[in-house]
């Protein structure tokens, strides 16, 4: 499917030469199509775009992302986990939805630059957002202003290095799109071409990679919080690929990018945000949960990706929930409901929105602490504590005893 289109017709013209110009964006454009935090914490995704994808978003995001964000209500975790679902969900899917509905109907292939401008646009917000929402100061959504901080919210702590990388290069972004019209949904034609927005999509990632790497290398070790940042490390850049693929007319690069994409996205959601990996790592069995989960993913990808060259119709197939649910199951109705509970608990034991003032945590520890000086910090030793606990003891049960999960009870 996308090798015949990309390579003829209205799509060659656009994505092979890089020169579509913008339109009303109106295509396959449906705000709130795509549901965002179920949990009452609003969302940052007021533009979406309907498509194949839709089915992949609204399981993550609503059988993943909103439990999680319930159980971690009133702390700063949870605004975190919101700008999680809709930069590295959300918004990341419906750029695939824009492109796959531009293959699949190709009359409506010149909304496409003026879309994915509309949605970068959106996920520069929301990286803004979680800045902020690292800091305690802010997030996604109507709660917070919807627009950058002004300044680095991090300054003063060890994660200052990825707002001091990326929050200028999110305003030079905002202010190049804005100049070039058709932001946000907008109406207006976009000057932006797909080149160009691929050469935006490569500065946003390369800030956000540069960030990443000069904060400590612990804060990735830290439960859901870690898992946040490696889950958005990798998505940002599997992005680019894929968005350089589109802008360059490489059908064979698109393709590989489609997988990596899904099948990355999966993994860090259902073992890294989830602390899936964090919990059997912690009873000395790792692997035991998070293998099956990497089969199971590289599955669904590879068959998503093969289905890009065959139709419109084995497409859907391939996304579909019956194909999805080999991959979550195991985490949605095992892990989850195993650890949301316990979460709650520690962080409500925890005084809600946690101290400004920089805890120690249990798994960091004094100066050597990467969230010193967040809301945050406060928050970790608790959640470690809670989920260290999982596993029982000589005069209690294991929560997994008698699930599949059984083998994690045998702390080594």
């Amino acid at each position: 499917m996308i090798k015949q289109i990309m390579l003829s017709g209205a799509m060659a013209a656009c994505v092979i030469a890089a020169g579509c110009g913008g339109s009303s964006g109106s295509g396959s454009t449906d705000s709130g199509s795509s549901s965002g935090s179920t949990s009452g914490s609003p969302s940052g995704t007021s533009y979406t775009v309907s498509g194949p994808l839709d089915t992949v978003e609204t399981t993550l995001s609503g059988s993943l992302f909103s439990p999680l964000e319930s159980a971690t209500s009133g702390t700063p975790l949870d605004g975190v986990l919101v700008c999680a679902n809709d930069v590295a969900n959300q918004n990341t899917l419906d750029v695939l939805n824009a492109v796959l509905n531009a293959a699949q109907n190709p009359s409506t292939a010149s909304a496409l630059p003026t879309q994915l401008q509309s949605l970068i646009t959106e996920m520069t917000t929301n990286l803004g957002g979680l800045l902020s929402s690292l800091a305690g100061s802010g997030g996604c959504g109507t709660s917070s202003s919807g627009s950058l901080p002004g300044s680095n919210p991090l300054a003063g702590t060890p994660l200052a290095p990825l707002g001091a990388a990326l929050l200028p290069v999110l305003t030079q972004i905002q202010q190049q799109l804005a100049s070039a019209g058709g932001s946000s949904g907008s109406s207006g034609s976009s000057s932006n071409g797909l080149a160009d927005l691929a050469t935006i999509v490569d500065e946003l990632n390369a800030a956000f990679q540069t960030g990443l790497s000069q904060i400590p290398s612990s804060a990735f070790s830290q439960p859901v919080v870690g898992g946040v940042l490696t889950t958005l490390k990798t998505t940002l850049n599997n992005l680019d690929t894929l968005v350089d693929a589109v802008a360059n007319g490489n059908t064979t690069a698109f393709q590989s990018a489609t997988q990596t994409l899904l099948d990355n996205l999966l993994v860090n959601v259902l073992t890294q945000v989830v602390p899936t990996s964090y919990i059997e790592t912690q009873a000395g069995q790792p692997g035991t949960v998070t293998g099956p989960i990497d089969s199971a993913a590289a599955t669904f990808s590879a068959a998503v990706a093969s289905a890009l060259a065959q139709g419109e119709a084995q497409l859907t197939a391939a996304l579909s929930n019956s194909q999805l649910a080999p991959v979550v199951d195991p985490v949605v109705n095992t892990v989850l409901p195993a650890i949301l509970g316990p979460i709650a608990d520690a962080l409500a034991s925890a005084g809600g929105s946690g101290s400004s003032s920089g805890g120690s945590s249990s798994s960091s520890g004094g100066s050597s602490d990467p969230l010193a000086g967040t809301p945050l910090d406060a928050l970790i030793g608790p959640l470690t504590t809670a989920l260290s606990g999982l596993f029982g003891s000589s005069s209690s049960s294991c929560v997994f005893a008698n699930t599949p999960l059984s083998a994690l009870c045998a702390i080594l």
